[in-house]
């Protein structure tokens, strides 16, 4: 109930359509201060390198990525705070909110999520790419939900922006920059929706 604000049947119809959804919910899933804990948190974890690897994708070098379980009763043990689990559980419920909104075929939700990480100053950045190809017969996303932690992010000095490629076609053709800050979820069709993570600048974490 917590998080049922996030996504009206508006939104999911605009989804059906194609459409990404960058949404900025009020309220946010957490307080300002909640993010400044959870991104503390996911900081920590990348520079204990706990479970965090950097990439060997030549499409993404020079960040890292790592496995978070959305179950919270696992979150103590992979060292993660009360705020980052109550962020997941949040995160987690999305994909059910979808579905009821009339989803076209069941959704399955993941018993881990994704955490990307790419320092400033270093160009580590994410080529344009789906997050699902066509000939990927054993990848089964069928969408992909993107949540920020970013507090006090500057996009202008900072960088780091998601770049959506409306035409999968022709990649760079009326590109579309969203802002990475914090509370911020981007949804879309996960073999459909070109994009890319823009370099951050030097300082930025």
């Amino acid at each position: 109930p917590s998080v049922s604000h996030v996504l009206t049947a508006a939104d999911v119809a605009r989804l059906r359509n194609g459409e990404t959804l960058v949404l900025d919910p009020t309220p946010a899933l957490l307080t300002r201060d909640g993010f400044v804990a959870a991104m503390a948190d996911l900081l920590a974890i990348v520079r204990r390198r706990a479970g965090v690897t950097e990439s060997t994708n030549p499409c993404n070098l020079g960040s890292y990525h790592g496995m978070l379980p959305v179950n919270p009763s696992m979150g103590g043990e992979a060292g993660l705070g009360p705020h980052t689990c109550k962020l997941l559980r949040a995160l987690a419920a999305l994909p059910a909110i979808v579905e009821r909104h009339g989803w076209h075929r069941p959704l399955a939700l993941p018993a881990m999520v994704q955490l990307g990480f790419y320092p400033g100053g270093t160009g580590a950045c994410y080529r344009p790419h789906l997050d699902r190809w066509a000939n990927e017969v054993d990848n089964r996303r069928e969408l992909t939900f993107l949540l920020y932690v970013n507090v006090d992010w500057d996009a202008s000095k900072l960088g780091g922006c998601l770049r959506l490629h409306p035409d999968v076609n022709r990649p760079g053709e009326g590109t579309i920059d969203v802002e990475p800050i914090a509370g911020r979820i981007v949804v879309f069709e996960s073999g459909k929706q070109m994009h890319e993570v823009m370099a951050s600048a030097h300082g930025a974490d």
